[in-house]
C-alpha cells in the first residue's frame, strides 16, 4: 500500500495506527514556508516595501522532524536534496520537504503514481494530485480537521479545487473506495461512502463542542 499525506508536519498518527501501510509519502512546504510557496511581506513605516522576507520560514522544522521520527524508532536512512527517508525496517516514510501542492505537482507526480491511500489531517490539499493514480483510494480523515463544506460561507471557499470542497460539491467521490475517521484516541471508524463519513464527523464534532462548552451544539 502507498499512502500520500500533504501538509504532514510532524504527524506520526498514520504510522502508529496503520501498520499495514508500508510506504508513506509525506509532503510539506516547510521549512521554506509554512504557507506553501508564500513569503511574508517586508513592511516599513506601515507600508509594504514591495519586497518579501523569510518570515514564514520554519528553521526548526527539520530538527524537530528528525527528533519526532527518532522517538518513534524511525531512523533517517537517506537524504537527497529535499527528500528525507525514514524507516524502522518495516514502514518507510519518503518525506518531501519544501514541497507545495499544486505548485510542485509536476515534480512529484511520478513518485506517487498509483497511490491507493490518502491521509487528510489539518490541511485540505489541492486535488490535482488525484490525477496521479488510477486506483480506487482509501480516504483517511483525522480528528481535529475541518471537513466542513465552505461553499456558502460568507467569505467563500478557500480553494474550489481542494479535496474536501470537491467531495461536497463535485463528482470526485467515485475516485474513492472507502473512508476512515481516525480519532486521537486511536479509534478508527470505517465507512463505505463520503456521506456516512461526514455524518459521523458532524456527530463527533457536536459532541466535542458540547463537552468543551457545556452547552448544546445546534
Amino acid at each position: 500500500m502507498k499512502a500520500v499525506y500533504i501538509g504532514a508536519g510532524y504527524d506520526i498518527r498514520p504510522l502508529k495506527n496503520y501498520k499495514n501501510i508500508k510506504q508513506f509519502y509525506y509532503f510539506d512546504s516547510q521549512p521554506y514556508s509554512e504557507f506553501g510557496i508564500k513569503q511574508s511581506k517586508e513592511w516599513n513605516d506601515g507600508k509594504w516595501t514591495g519586497r518579501f522576507t523569510n518570515g514564514f520560514s520554519r528553521p526548526n522544522f527539520i530538527p524537530t522532524l528528525n527528533k519526532t521520527m527518532k522517538n518513534y524508532n524511525m531512523k533517517l536512512v537517506n537524504v537527497s536534496d529535499n527528500i528525507r527517508v525514514y524507516s524502522n525496517g518495516d514502514q518507510t516514510v519518503y518525506y518531501h520537504t519544501n514541497t507545495a501542492i499544486p505548485e510542485h505537482y509536476e515534480k512529484i507526480k511520478n513518485t506517487i503514481r498509483n497511490f491507493d491511500t490518502l491521509i487528510v489531517a489539518g490541511h485540505d490539499p489541492d486535488s490535482i494530485f488525484l490525477d496521479a493514480t488510477r486506483k480506487k483510494i482509501h480516504f483517511i480523515g483525522c480528528e481535529n480537521t475541518s471537513f466542513h463544506n465552505d461553499k456558502n460561507d460568507s467569505y467563500g471557499p478557500e480553494n474550489k479545487n481542494s479535496v474536501i470542497y470537491k467531495m461536497h460539491n463535485d463528482n470526485i467521490q467515485n475516485k474513492f473506495k472507502s473512508f476512515s475517521y481516525l480519532k486521537n484516541n486511536h479509534l478508527i471508524h470505517n465507512f463505505i461512502t463520503w456521506n456516512e463519513f461526514y455524518k459521523s464527523y458532524l456527530k463527533d464534532s457536536r459532541k466535542i463542542y458540547a463537552e468543551k462548552n457545556c452547552t448544546p451544539f445546534l
